[in-house]
C-alpha cells in the first residue's frame, strides 16, 4: 500500500533527521508506519537515519528517495567513523 510522505519531510530529514522527526511528531504528521512506539522512540534518539529509511521503505518501497537517504546515511556514518578514528588515534 502506497502512502505519500511530504516532500518537506524528505528534504529536511536529509540534513536534520532528528529535528525533522521531532517537528513532524509534534505536529502529528509522522509518515504512516507499522513500527511499535518504543522502536519509534529509540530509533529517533539513537539511529534516526535508519528510522527514516524504514518509514520510506514502508511507504514508498525502494524508491529514489530511499537510495538518496541511504547514500546520506553512508556519508554521515563514514565521516563520523573517520572523525572518531582521528580523535582517538586508532
Amino acid at each position: 500500500m502506497y502512502h505519500d510522505i511530504g516532500i518537506w519531510f524528505l528534504l529536511l530529514s536529509l540534513f536534520l533527521p532528528r529535528v525533522s522527526l521531532l517537528f513532524w511528531w509534534l505536529n502529528g504528521n509522522l509518515p504512516y508506519n507499522t513500527t511499535p512506539l518504543v522502536a519509534d522512540f529509540f530509533g529517533a534518539v539513537f539511529v534516526p537515519r535508519i528510522l527514516i529509511l524504514v518509514y520510506i521503505h514502508q511507504n514508498q518501497g525502494v524508491s529514489e528517495w530511499f537510495w538518496i537517504h541511504f547514500v546520506a546515511l553512508l556519508i554521515a556514518w563514514t565521516c563520523n567513523y573517520f572523525s572518531w578514528k582521528k580523535y582517538f588515534n586508532v
